[in-house]
């Protein structure tokens, strides 16, 4: 993608936050995965730590959270944090159906409720 391209005009923020909050869910996946694969960390040693660091889905998960960090510095460019910030909470949202169709983890209706909550406070900051 060219980045520069990308961002010429009228740029499309809430795309641009979009890409930022899906790779911020997807680098949450990653660690998950990652620390699944290291096992539970019960205390805190150099060699459990240097465990997690060296897990490539660790590793996979910063570079998201990074890229995720690029796009957010490039929206709050343009918008007010007031109105940038809320949109985080479609990270809960989207984590929330990877870990139930990815990571096929038990999502009850407390959750899902919750979810449709944020949905309506998302929509109305969307909306002012």
């Amino acid at each position: 993608m060219n980045l520069q391209k990308f961002t010429e005009g009228k740029m499309n923020v809430i795309a641009i936050i979009l890409c930022g909050i899906l790779c911020a869910s997807l680098g949450q996946v990653f660690w998950k995965i990652g620390m699944n694969a290291v096992g539970a960390i019960d205390k805190f040693t150099v060699s459990g730590i240097i465990s997690m660091f060296l897990n490539p889905l660790v590793i996979l998960g910063l570079c998201m959270y990074g890229l995720s960090t690029v796009f957010w510095l490039v929206a709050l460019s343009q918008k007010d944090l007031s109105y940038v910030y809320p949109f985080i909470a479609l990270t809960f949202i989207i984590v929330l159906l990877l870990s139930k169709f990815l990571l096929h983890e038990n999502v009850g209706m407390y959750r899902i409720a919750g979810t449709l909550v944020i949905i309506c406070g998302l929509i109305l900051v969307v909306k002012s």
